[in-house]
Formats: structure tokens, sequence, C-alpha cells
């Protein structure tokens, strides 16, 4: 199993636990549990003027050993905890209750560290000791008649705490404790987050209380249990594979619309990340519209903060020539250009920063160059789509890269500590921690592992001369950030970007900076592409003109060939699928590699180019067909000086059209059909079949031949019955010809057509 490194942080110490929690918390069909009563305090020293207040408490000695003991050297500890107090007028106003989780252990970022858990429009009722929050949001009405009240979370309320009950104006306040609800968490439980399991909070604690001009902000520490384990828990440091501790950064803020926000209608293609679904009351319809932030001339900008962990960064001797920041700001700030208008301004936030607080915008700048990944979140209100917050996550391994493989420097290689992916979310109150995008850094990429660009013919790459080593990094760095950023602003992908590059100098390597662009070629988007400003400016209402740059997105990939990420050019099958597959036919061919030794290489090219073969137009699927197997295809003549070529020719053709036709889904890449029976690609099909089952060239194996006869029958087609058909006759009349070994092979195969044509059809 490969051992993933995390940096193991001890953080909360015995001397600084000043504060904590109630241990043991209620399973999810219990009350709260009592609190444990607080050691008497004689005045606290707080104003009871704001919506929310915390205040102060403390625990005993010993309750403060104990929450020390269950939380060491897992989650962070500020020294201080709190109850909070909500004026009583306030409690059925609307307000966004948002969490993010800013921390996590076990695998930190790698399991959903850094994530917006989503936000929810609540009020406060209290009833029977308990603080109830609603979720009130206006999605759910299906009727005037039937307008649900959805149960979100209960607090106990605290009424024994007797410095508070003495603090002048506590009669117009409940004081409630925010780490003692039902904490319905559900750790979802494999890697594509298709199973929520039950997450159960044993421990809890509050700090980082601020307030803020709508609402307060603050963090809870928790920890608990699943219901189901993790088998990679102590590969990651973490013994117990039910347990997970971490950070939630929570906001409580007055509901508020944007003024003059006008919500912008989906267009025909999915250009756009849609907003929340809301039902139309007393229609049964449900609607959606773009997600968008509320900017117009003349606005404040939104200020996004740079973690200052890329001072760090910026000092170490390695990138000393690289304005690393400047590239930072740029991937945010360059958007400003599309609007014509500031909309983003970027600074390096102090120490002092916290990331997971919801009234920051926040690019966490990671020195951690093992997490082989960036991705992008927002807070959006619910009821509108309107964008509230966002954050970027981004780290070293980005910059690594583009120094190393980019820049000209030494071979950069994939460490064996590195994680590629997120396989654990966390879900928070029934809300996931989907990310808009999760960006594989090269090293995880099947299509930039050890392969040398492919030139389209009459091009050169002499044009990367013009970029000193300078540029190219930092522009790689500033391209990265520009696309979680233009995420944030509600772009979905375009992989059709790529097809405005028709290998001149002339025109851009991609029409789009949402384009998963080859690496090579992205040092040159690093300001938004046409297509992104025609995008932007149709979703913020600066035009109403739909774009006319070619455009597929993520869903599209499954549809469409021509939808390709990371690939070059305005014929990808002619100059870029088709003559990488080919270079891996050739190594294997000529004996320079084992077919074992590219099985990932020929899975990953010869899906891709099968893709134009099982979802192209009839010219298409030929053509590509005829790319696929113009060097292994019957009658082949086989060069005299290279041994075992013919062999390994029949393996081949045989592998091509056994992917094509019998290997499974899974293996089968995007797309999954069998290719449609349409001229001309069924005669060149049925041709080759044909040849390989007579061995026309005498090279085919006895295993080659039954395999064209199995895929002959898969066929279904009349034309594939009569080349069965034609192939027994013709076998059959050479019988007589025929001893040993070789007859006793061909009576096989005759058996193995006769099976396959009686009948022929299923």
């Amino acid at each position: 199993m490969t051992r993933w490194h995390f940096p193991l942080r001890r953080s909360l110490g015995a001397m600084t636990l000043a504060a904590s929690l109630v241990a043991g918390c209620s399973g999810p069909d219990q009350a709260p549990a009592a609190t444990t009563p607080e050691t008497p305090a004689a005045e606290l020293n707080v104003a009871l003027e704001e919506a929310f207040v915390a205040i102060p408490r403390t625990v005993s000695t010993e309750q403060a050993q104990q929450v020390q003991q269950k939380l060491d050297g897992a989650v962070e500890d500020s020294g201080q905890s709190f109850y909070i107090a909500i004026r009583k007028s306030e409690l059925a106003q609307k307000w966004f209750l948002s969490a993010f989780l800013k921390q996590n252990f076990p695998g930190g970022v790698s399991y959903s560290a850094a994530s917006s858990l989503g936000t929810r429009v609540v009020s406060f009722k209290v009833q029977n000791g308990k603080l109830f929050v609603f979720d009130v949001d206006d999605r759910k009405a299906n009727s005037d008649v039937f307008d649900p009240q959805v149960l979100v979370e209960a607090y106990p309320v605290i009424t024994n705490y007797d410095a508070f009950n003495r603090t002048r104006g506590s009669d117009q306040y409940v004081l409630f404790d925010p780490t003692a609800g039902l904490n319905h968490f559900g750790v979802v439980g494999d890697q594509f987050g298709e199973y929520a399991q039950r997450f159960q909070v044993e421990l809890s604690f509050a700090q980082r209380f601020r307030k803020i001009t709508d609402g307060v902000t603050f963090e809870q520490v928790f920890t608990g249990y699943s219901d189901t384990p993790d088998p990679g828990s102590g590969d990651l440091l973490e013994k117990n594979q039910f347990r997970t501790s971490g950070t939630l950064g929570i906001g409580l803020r007055k509901y508020t619309e944007g003024a003059g926000y006008t919500p912008t209608e989906l267009p025909p293609q999915e250009y756009f990340f849609r907003s929340e679904p809301r039902i139309i009351p007393n229609t049964g319809a449900i609607t959606q519209t773009a997600a968008k932030w509320n900017v117009h001339p003349g606005m404040k900008p939104i200020k996004w903060y740079i973690t200052d962990n890329i001072k760090a960064v910026q000092a170490d001797p390695r990138y000393a020539n690289y304005d690393v920041v400047g590239a930072v700001k740029r991937g945010i700030e360059n958007w400003n250009a599309v609007f014509g208008y500031k909309v983003f301004e970027a600074v390096v936030g102090d120490s002092s920063l916290g990331f997971a607080d919801d009234d920051k915008n926040v690019l966490i700048f990671d020195p951690d160059d093992s997490v082989g990944f960036a991705f992008a979140n927002w807070r959006t209100n619910p009821n509108t789509g309107e964008i509230r917050g966002a954050s970027v996550y981004f780290n070293t391994l980005w910059l690594e890269y583009a120094d190393s493989r980019l820049g000209g420097g030494a071979s950069a290689t994939a460490k064996s500590t590195a994680k590629a992916q997120r396989p654990t979310r966390l879900t928070w109150a029934g809300m996931k921690s989907d990310s808009l995008c999760e960006l594989a850094a090269p090293q995880f990429r099947p299509d930039t592992r050890g392969r040398t660009p492919v030139e389209k013919a009459g091009t050169t790459s002499a044009a990367a001369a013009a970029l000193t080593k300078k540029q190219i990094v930092e522009n790689y760095v500033t391209h990265v950030v520009l696309h979680e950023v233009g995420h944030t602003l509600g772009l979905r992908h375009n992989f059709a970007g790529s097809l405005a590059f028709d290998g001149s100098p002339s025109t851009p390597r991609s029409s789009s900076v949402m384009e998963y662009v080859y690496d090579p070629d992205a040092v040159y988007v690093s300001t938004p592409g046409p297509y992104d400003v025609q995008a932007i400016r149709l979703l913020y209402g600066l035009s109403s003109d739909l774009p006319t740059y070619p455009f597929c997105t993520d869903e599209d990939t499954e549809l469409d060939p021509y939808c390709l990420p990371y690939d070059r050019y305005d014929d990808p099958l002619t100059y870029w699928v088709g003559p990488y597959h080919q270079l891996v036919l050739d190594l294997i061919l000529t004996g320079s590699a084992s077919y074992a030794d590219l099985a990932d290489a020929f899975d990953y090219y010869g899906n891709r180019e099968f893709g134009f073969i099982r979802a192209g137009d009839a010219g298409t699927q030929a053509y590509a067909y005829d790319i696929a197997m113009a060097q292994v295809r019957p009658p082949l003549a086989v060069p005299d000086d290279i041994p075992g070529y013919g062999a390994r020719a029949d393996f081949l053709a045989t592998r091509i059209l056994s992917r094509l036709y019998l290997d499974p889904a899974g293996a089968r890449g995007s797309f999954v059909n069998n290719p449609a029976n349409t001229q001309p690609l069924t005669a060149r099909v049925i041709g080759d079949l044909s040849g390989i089952v007579l061995n026309v060239d005498g090279i085919r194996s006895p295993a080659s031949r039954r395999t064209a006869v199995d895929i002959l029958k898969t066929h279904q087609s009349l034309a594939a019955y009569s080349a069965l058909r034609t192939a027994k006759d013709t076998l059959v009349a050479r019988l007589p010809t025929l001893t040993g070994d070789e007859l006793l092979r061909t009576e096989d195969l005759l058996a193995r057509i006769n099976a396959a044509i009686s009948p022929y059809y299923r």
C-alpha cells in the first residue's frame, strides 16, 4: 500500500486547554445531553449588545484533562471555549448558517479539509429547553398549503449559569451550547462519495469567536466515530479506523440579498454552474438559475486573501527567481479585464487570517507538495444562487512541476507520498463537500507520464523559446489559479477550447482558460480566452449574445469524442490522439517495449482514439479505425529485420478489435458502446476480421482467429453473418490439403464458426 505523508501537528496541550465541552454527545434520536455544571464565576466581563455574544465558560481541571487526552495532536486549540447568547428578538429572523471544514484528521486536504460544506438559511425557536434551528429557505414550498418546516439542529439551552444570569440584559437573551447539538454529521464511506455513513460526535468545543459586521463566526473542534471503518487510516497516523477529528468554521450572518442582484436565466448550453433547485409553488415545477456574484460598475472590489504561507515559499531559494506572489495575484485579478472594471483585489493575509471564516475569500496556498490537485469552493445563497464567498486550494506541487518540467530543469517525478485524489468526504446537516473542480496535477494524469510532445505537421515548438523560464513558471502558476477562480465566478469547464489552436503562432493555444489545457500550452493561457470573455459577459449581464466559440463540458466527454481534456489542435484525431496511439503501437511492434510495459498507455490513448470509432459520424468512424489498424491489419507485410514483429502485430490487432467489441465496459473509457454498423466502417471491420479468420498473411494465431469469429458473432449483422459463412466454405475447401496440428486447429475453428452461425442471431 502506498504510504501517504501527513505532517503531524501537536497543538492541543494540557496547559493551553482552558475550556472544554461535553463528552458523550447524544445519539441521533435523543435530546442533547445535559451539560456539566460550570465552575462558578463571580462576574462576566461581557456586554450584551449584539445579536450574538460569546459567553466565556470554564470547566474543571478533570474535564480539561479528559478532553486534552482525547484530542491531543489531532486538532487545534485556541485556549478558549464559550457559550453563545442570542438576542430573543433575533430568533425568528433569517440567518445564513454556513460550515467550512478547516481541518480533518486523518487525511487533511485529501479527506475534504479546506472545503465548504454548504450554507443554509435558518431561523431559531426555543421550546422544551432546547434551541431549535429550522431551515427556512424559499426552495421547498410545494404550494400555499404545503410549506414544510425542516428541522436541522437542536442545542441545549443553558439556564443554570449564574454568572450569565446576573449580567445586565441577560433576560433578553437565550444562552445555548454550540458544541452540544445533535451533531448529525455523516462521513462518506467510499472514495466517490456515494454512500453516506452515520458519524457521531463524541467530544467538541468552540473557539475563535469573531464579531463581524453582519453576524459572527466561530470554529467547532470535534472528534467522533463513524459506523464504517477506514482501512487506510493507519497509514495516515490514525490508529482507530472509525475515528475522525477536525475543525469546522461556522458562520452565522444576517440573511441579505445583494442590492440590485438580478439572476441570470440558464442558456441552452451548460456554460454556467446552476443555483440550488427551487420549487415553483403551486406548479409542481422546479427551476434553477445561473450562480454568480452580485457585481456591478462602481462596486467596492471583492477582496481575495492569500494565506501567508506563500511568503515562506517565495523565500525558498529554489523559487527566488520567480514572483510567486505576483503570479498568484494575477491568477485572481486577470479576470478584472473581462468585466472592464475592478471586481477582484488580491492581497496576502497575515498570520491571523482564518481561511475557514465565512466573511473571507481565501486562496489557501499550501506549502505541502505531496497533494496532487487544486480545487475551488464557493458559498451561495440557496434562495437566489448569488455567490456569497469562495475559496481556492493550491499547493507548491504545481510550482515545483513548472520549475522542473516546463522550465527546462531536471525531470520531476511523482512522489510516492503524494495523494492524487480525495477518497473520503464529510457531510454536514445533509450537505456534502463537493468542490467546483478538482484539477489533477500533471504527475497524476496518465497523459503526461513520460510522453514527449507530438507536433502537428508544418508547425514548430520554437515559439516556446519566446518565453523565459521565469515567464514559463509564473504563467503556469497564474494559469492554474485563473482556472480555479474562473469556476468561482460561475464558469464550467470548456473542453472544446483547444479546438481553436491550428498549430500556428497566430492562433491561441485555447479559446478558454476553463479548458484542461495541455501543460506546455498552459503557459500561453494566463489570461481569460475569447470564449471566457463572451461567457462572462453573458453571465453578468454585460451582453445578451451567446458565446460563438465551440463549447463542451464534463458530461459531454461521454457523448462527443472531440470533447477532450488535455488535447491539442483543431483536429485532435489526426494530430494528437491518433499519433500518440500510433507511437505506443510502434514501440511495441519494434520490440522497444512490451505490451505489459505500455498497457496503461495503450488503454489511455487507445480508448481516446476508439471514442471516435464508437461515437463519431460515419466518415470519422472509418477514418479513426484506419488510423488504429493501419500497422496491424491483414494482409500485413512483415519486415524481415525485426524479429517477432508478426506475432506482435497479430496480438495488437486482436487487442484493438477486442477492445472495440468484446472488452467489458469498465475497460473502454468514456465511450462504452460497440461501434454502430455503418458504412464504410462495417466493411473495413468485417474485411479485417475475415482476413484474420482465414489467416491471409500467415501470421495469425489460433487464439486471434477464434477471437475474430467471436467478434463477427457479436457484430449481429447480415454482412458479418455472410463473412462467417464464406469463411466456413473457404476453410472446408482447405481441409483436404491440411495435416497434423494445422488440420486439428482448422477443424476446431470450423466447429467454433458452426456454433456462431447456428443460429447466428441471438
